[in-house]
């Protein structure tokens, strides 16, 4: 269970326990850009609150993960009061949402009137939540991002992304560019995560094991690299980019290998 405030995953996301898997990736999507450092400012009580935002996504993202954690529930559900965290010039503010039910009359009034308070105040802001990212402006940043890639600006191109890869963390297109970037950075690792996390939407898919495979190849790692080409191959048994892999590993091999064991081969 979570530890903000008390909360379980399904109340950090402010959503009900009986919501589809297509409402929880709406609902992290909404969540992630209220509370993101960006937009409610770079504190430890945001960062805290981001991350345990993401753990919540983590657990409830898979169903098989979010059976395992339906079953440790005991406490019944009940309405989410959420603290959105607001930030202006350094300093931060709180109020206090109360979702999906209504509350009796005496209750709405104070909170109203601490609303009030808040917003009379010189010193605060308070910052309405950012609405989910648009399709249309999803495929804009993915355009503007292969410019920029295409221009060796791997470093803009990444900052370009980030925050669509908030709003939608299960677009392969997205998690592909994002891995082109973060190669061409030179953080090789990271490719590799952007690639494991498109793989988890679409295992199924040869072409994003075989760009894993390409990448482990740029790191030297050839047993990673050629167990990344044999999965896509595993999918597609005649796809032409893996087979073309497990070809360079053999080669590199047989390069290695000293001049007499390069006779023997040859014989």
């Amino acid at each position: 269970m979570s530890s903000y405030q008390g909360l379980d995953h399904y109340q950090l996301l402010n959503i009900r326990r009986n919501v589809t898997q297509e409402e929880i990736e709406v609902a992290y999507a909404k969540m992630a850009l209220k509370h993101h450092p960006d937009i409610a400012g770079d504190s430890s009580k945001v960062q805290k609150k981001f991350a345990e935002i993401n753990i919540a996504y983590s657990a409830l993202s898979k169903p098989h993960a979010r059976q395992d954690y339906d079953e440790t529930l005991t406490t019944p559900e009940r309405i989410h009061e959420e603290e959105v965290i607001s930030y202006s010039a350094g300093s931060t503010s709180t109020t206090t949402q109360v979702s999906d039910e209504p509350a009796d009359s005496s209750s709405t009034s104070e909170a109203q009137v601490h609303e009030e308070e808040i917003v009379s105040k010189p010193q605060a802001k308070v910052i309405k939540p950012s609405s989910v990212m648009s399709r249309k402006k999803l495929a804009l940043i993915k355009k503007q991002a292969r410019h920029l890639l295409k221009d060796g600006d791997f470093w803009r191109a990444s900052a370009l992304m980030q925050k669509a890869a908030i709003a939608y963390p299960r677009d392969i297109d997205l998690r592909k560019l994002l891995a082109k970037a973060a190669a061409g950075r030179g953080r090789l690792r990271e490719a590799v995560e952007e690639l494991k996390k498109a793989s988890e939407v679409e295992y199924f898919n040869p072409e994003i094991h075989c760009l894993m495979g390409n990448m482990y190849l740029r790191g030297n790692q050839i047993l990673q690299a050629k167990t990344s080409f044999l999965n896509a191959l595993s999918w597609q048994e005649d796809y032409t980019p893996a087979l073309e892999g497990l070809q360079k590993i053999k080669d590199s091999a047989k390069k290695d290998l000293p001049w007499w064991k390069k006779i023997l081969k040859r014989d």
